[in-house]
């Protein structure tokens, strides 16, 4: 990971005459000149990112959400890495998310273990485990399009098509109901979990003014890595508690989002926006919101300095030059 010379001005003027003669004048003039300046952009720049008149504040879901995926994309993680990971089977079963989560750490921390501190310090603020417990929040936060799995049940045959013939010819299902279930535990767990994890970075990032969306963004990666791993581990278990055992009835109107409903844990909707969670009438996570409120984060500006130092060394230089001259030609005297 996760800065003129102006042209020598030139002027020759010759001019003659030749008593006695055919008389010959002429006159002629040369100049060119040149000019540059520096734009004054990166005063004014410098000035904004220093700027203490004004507060602006941004929704703290989608700064926390934007850290976690561009955190994940730096290290060159797919967004999908963390369901394929943990919708495999292994034997039979397919393992419970929060156990199929932890069951990633020691790997992780191996590989990460060849790479020199230094050159992961540019890359992430993040050690083996807390990049791990972030998989969940980035399958929360990540945009999503219509289901990642089969998730329609074997249609019973009419009665007028229950033949022989057809049950012989009929195409096999490829529906895995365990598959679908644990798809669906871990959204609903992710979300809960990603509402807990935001509850305590808020919390770690107090009322303090942040420079701009890049220093927020670093900054909550800071916090995140300051909660204990073991403290994330209890959020993950908590809130898997809070799904396994329960009842899920799956949404397949077609509205193309992935929507379904847990008894007692509530409504969850995977869409471009993430995961929203419903509970007790209302929204509890997403859509802005952490714990059913509406929670932003103060910035000092809205543009990110470190963005616009490309831009404050613009030049602009004018040049123009132009050659005049004139004469006559007349009988000699």
């Amino acid at each position: 990971m996760r800065c003129v010379l102006a042209p020598a001005l030139l002027g020759l003027a010759l001019s003659g005459c030749n008593s006695g003669g055919a008389s010959v004048f002429g006159s002629g003039s040369e100049s060119a000149g040149s000019s540059s300046g520096l734009s004054d952009l990166w005063e004014k720049v410098k000035s904004l990112g220093v700027e203490t008149g004004k507060t602006y504040e941004m929704p703290a879901v989608g700064i926390m959400a934007d850290a976690f995926l561009t955190d994940t994309n730096a290290r060159r993680v797919n967004l999908d890495a963390v369901p394929q990971l943990v919708m495999q089977r292994q034997g039979n079963d397919i393992p419970r998310f929060d156990r199929a989560i932890d069951g990633l750490i020691e790997p992780t921390r191996k590989e990460v273990a060849t790479v020199p501190p230094a050159e992961l310090a540019k890359v992430t603020p993040l050690d083996a485990a807390h990049m791990i417990y972030a998989g969940p929040i980035v399958v929360a936060m990540q945009p999503r399009k219509g289901w990642e799995v089969n998730a329609m049940r074997p249609m019973a045959l009419p009665p007028e098509m229950d033949t022989p013939f057809f049950r012989r010819n009929r195409p096999r299902s490829n529906y895995d109901e365990q598959l679908h279930v644990r798809y669906m535990e871990m959204l609903a767990i992710s979300a809960i979990y990603t509402n807990t994890v935001f509850g305590l970075i808020d919390k770690e990032l107090g009322t303090s003014r942040l420079a701009d969306p890049d220093a927020a963004r670093r900054q909550v990666l800071v916090a995140f890595q300051s909660i204990s791993a073991d403290t994330l581990k209890a959020a993950l278990t908590d809130a898997t508690g809070q799904v396994v055992g329960g009842d899920f009835t799956t949404d397949l109107t077609g509205s193309g989002n992935i929507h379904f409903t847990h008894t007692p844990a509530g409504d969850f909707v995977a869409d471009p926006r993430g995961l929203t969670w419903t509970k007790a009438g209302g929204i509890w996570f997403g859509d802005g919101r952490i714990n059913g409120q509406a929670v932003n984060l103060r910035l000092a500006s809205t543009a990110s300095l470190s963005q616009r130092q490309a831009q404050s060394g613009t030049q602009g230089t004018n040049a123009d030059a132009k050659v005049e001259g004139s004469g006559n030609i007349g009988p000699g005297r």
